[in-house]
């Protein structure tokens, strides 16, 4: 189920990047490569996001230990 939610996320997504390439006249390298950096920029975000939320729940406990 998540290979097809992912796979329809990309293909939603790279139907807009084609429609967006379209209007700036770029190629299919340069799709490809706005595709992957956007990618990669939402996990890290994401990912940011995660951590602290994990030390935030982390450093709770210890207040209520002491």
């Amino acid at each position: 189920m998540k290979q097809l939610l992912f796979l329809f996320f990309f293909i939603i997504a790279f139907g807009l990047q084609v429609a967006h390439a379209e209007f700036l006249n770029l190629g299919a390298a340069e799709i490809i490569m706005l595709l992957v950096v956007g990618f990669f920029a939402v996990t890290f975000v994401i990912g940011f996001i995660f951590l602290c939320l994990y030390l935030i729940r982390r450093v709770k406990p210890a207040k209520n230990e002491k």
